[in-house]
């Protein structure tokens, strides 16, 4: 039976509502798992009852994090958070964290496990970094690409065997102070935006700053990494 993969919904500041690209579930599906979208309930009883019920967590992309989480130099540069996102995640990511659940994170996942863990984000990069390279998502139908560096020993190194790996990038925030228990195992090649991190410990923790679910299926090696993450939660199911 395929591990259960709790995978945390998106959010719609229009329709006020939550919901899900389907890249995804398809991404946790191909790598061996079952996802199941979680809802956005902030309640310990529902925090409780996923953790309970899932083997793993993918935490995904989205809205800013909102800077009354972190020591925030810059709130200005912050777009408008999804706030009920943040109390569910950062409540979910602490449940899962205390009962040694695998998790993955993407994009806005990957700044939230950070903050949660105790780091700081770049609010934005355009205006604190002055990177050459584009980050953000800016001609519509053509992702943004760039290569990045892996870092030494990591599940990414395993999943790519490779020092250098161009990824997708849709992002204008980033991981500025690293929490202490977190390692670097990426950054950007040109300005050394942290792009991956692991977790220490034997706890699965990876998580990235682009996007696998748009790109795995033509870079094998985005594909591997999440398998890895599946084999860890399939341990706990």
């Amino acid at each position: 039976m395929r591990p259960l993969i709790g995978v945390t919904s998106l959010w719609d500041d229009v329709k006020s509502c939550g919901w899900m690209w389907q890249d995804y579930l398809e991404l946790i599906w191909d790598a061996g798992g079952m996802p199941m979208v979680l809802p956005l309930n902030v309640s310990p009883e529902a925090i409780h009852e996923a953790v309970v019920r899932c083997d793993g967590f993918l935490f995904t992309g989205g809205q800013d994090i909102a800077p009354s989480y972190f020591d925030s130099r810059c709130p200005q540069y912050c777009q408008k958070p999804a706030l009920v996102r943040d109390a569910v995640e950062f409540a979910l990511f602490d449940a899962a964290r205390n009962t040694h659940k695998p998790i993955f994170g993407i994009c806005r996942g990957m700044q939230l496990i950070n903050v949660a863990m105790g780091g700081t984000l770049i609010e934005d990069i355009p205006n604190q970094v002055g990177s050459r390279t584009e980050h953000r998502y800016v001609t519509p139908g053509t992702p943004t690409m760039h290569e990045v560096d892996v870092l030494g020993e990591s599940y990414l190194f395993k999943a790519c065997a490779e020092q250098v790996i161009t990824v997708n990038s849709f992002h204008h925030q980033a991981v500025d102070r690293v929490a202490p228990t977190l390692n670097v195992i990426a950054r950007c090649s040109t300005d050394q935006i942290v792009e991956a991190v692991q977790a220490n410990g034997d706890d699965f923790l990876v998580a990235v700053q682009w996007h696998p679910e748009r790109i795995y299926q033509g870079r094998p090696e985005n594909l591997r990494l999440v398998e890895f993450f599946i084999e860890a939660a399939q341990k706990r199911s």
